[in-house]
């Protein structure tokens, strides 16, 4: 059901619906224009920008008799110029999307069950440093292995599916790898207990007829990676309390998915790799790159220190009186710290599964929001819901539910590939330290009651040394 209600996700129309639009046809901005207008009622950004393109193509036309033959010469003429720069631009790009597919198509995955014991008093920050095994670039050192052979950086997967109400975690891995897995998380949780499992994501058939399916990804909005979400620290939980004055966010979710009924599923996926990514030096020669981590996460503390200073110029008041504000000194500590994790490129997506009986308004809006506990949109951010379901609101956009279907079965082959930043599902991702990480994935502690978690009955012990032979 690809209409789902647009007073679900856009509102009622008010007055700042339309000061907006007057706002932004006033500005000149035509792609605010078109993003906020056209995207708040649900028309097509590929139907606006060819009704413009063929409008001054008609225009041109009028202008330049047999436009057709004119294009066509000047593109003969000049394709000595630009062939061979477009060919060699297409073929790199073939080939490294070969290369890349071959490479991972070799690869054997495994799906690892972590089963949480019920004596558990670890924090998140015992998940944030098994996290740090899993920043490696093993096997991309050299360009021939990156180019050549196609190798990639390692991605893992880590996954909470919920059926019927039963909870369970996952980590989905290249097999080889699964001894550093399991090393990495025995190590500060030495009582779980870590066997392989069927992929459920493999198992599940999607069918139109029996499923109603919503599926989202999450995006850090409303500002860029440098802002961080809420975490385990900002709760307090760093500093390992008593169990019973623990508040763990990551609560909510495991109750969220606790609550399903028996034809209900949830599945949540956050793909992790680690982050590479550079960018250009800000004003420096062209050839100069940095860390597009780092890099980002200077800028924004600067940005954040000028505005606590202020305009000293059109305020000279300001010269003696250097107090930021709380929310000021806060984002320049939190952001400061994170400087100081492994950051990782992460894509995480997650969907709704159930019988058209009970599918409805509480499903759908349980998974899109399901990391709202961790959110802080006021000043840093949130984990928003995009892409996928999500930008269905309104009838037209959608009539018989073709495309909504398309979507989905393009989303159930993206989840059960675990593939999000090579082809063919390249997706958007955000950047996030391991303290983000660890806060919204990591072994509850007891402290954590939710009915559907199924806990170990007892923890796992060594034999004594001194028993009899």
């Amino acid at each position: 059901m690809a209409f789902i209600g647009e007073h679900e996700q856009r509102g009622v129309i008010g007055t700042d619906n339309i000061r907006s639009l007057f706002s932004d046809l006033a500005g000149g901005d035509f792609h605010e224009w078109l993003d906020g207008f056209c995207g708040y009622w649900g028309i097509s950004r590929f139907l606006v920008l060819s009704i413009f393109f063929f409008g001054l193509l008609s225009i041109l036309w009028i202008q330049i008799p047999n436009l057709p033959l004119f294009t066509l010469e000047w593109l003969i003429g000049l394709a000595p110029v630009w062939m061979p720069i477009a060919a060699l631009i297409a073929a790199w790009k073939v080939w490294i999307w070969y290369a890349q597919s071959l490479y991972i198509s070799k690869i054997d995955p495994v799906l690892l069950e972590v089963k949480i014991p019920r004596e558990l008093v670890r924090s998140p920050r015992a998940m944030e440093n098994a996290l740090s095994k899993f920043w490696t670039d093993s096997g991309v050192t050299t360009f021939l292995n990156r180019v050549w052979q196609g190798q990639v950086t390692p991605f893992f997967s880590l996954e909470l599916a919920s059926f019927g109400g039963e909870v369970h975690f996952y980590i989905w891995c290249w097999r080889g790898w699964r001894s550093v897995v399991e090393s990495a998380i025995y190590a500060y949780y030495p009582e779980v207990e870590i066997v392989e499992a069927e992929d459920y994501a493999m198992r599940f058939r999607y069918d139109p007829d029996k499923h109603e399916v919503f599926g989202t990804d999450w995006r850090l909005e409303p500002r860029n990676d440098a802002y961080p979400i809420r975490t385990y620290v900002d709760f307090e939980i760093d500093e390992d309390p008593k169990e019973e004055y623990k508040i763990d966010p990551f609560a909510e979710v495991l109750e969220r998915l606790s609550t399903l009924k028996p034809t209900e599923q949830m599945w949540l996926q956050i793909i992790i790799t680690m982050c590479r990514d550079t960018r250009h030096v800000p004003g420096a020669p062209w050839w100069k790159t940095e860390s597009r981590y780092t890099g980002t996460l200077k800028s924004e503390i600067e940005k954040i220190r000028e505005e606590a200073v202020g305009d000293v110029e059109s305020e000279p008041w300001r010269r003696s009186v250097r107090i930021p504000q709380a929310r000021q000194t806060e984002l320049i500590r939190d952001i400061d710290r994170n400087m100081g994790k492994h950051p990782f490129n992460v894509v995480s997506r997650g969907v709704y599964i159930a019988d058209p009986e009970n599918f409805g308004s509480p499903g759908y809006t349980g998974i899109r929001w399901i990391w709202r506990p961790f959110g802080n949109p006021q000043y840093a951010n949130q984990l928003r819901p995009r892409r996928w379901g999500n930008p269905f609101d309104w009838p037209w956009q959608d009539l018989y539910d073709k495309r909504w279907i398309m979507h989905h079965r393009r989303f159930f082959d993206a989840y059960r590939r675990r593939c999000a930043f090579h082809s063919p599902w390249v997706t958007p991702h955000n950047m996030l330290s391991t303290e983000a990480l660890a806060s919204i994935w990591h072994p509850p502690s007891r402290s954590i009651t939710a009915p559907g978690l199924d806990r170990l009955p007892a923890k796992k012990a060594e034999p004594p040394m001194d028993l009899p032979m």
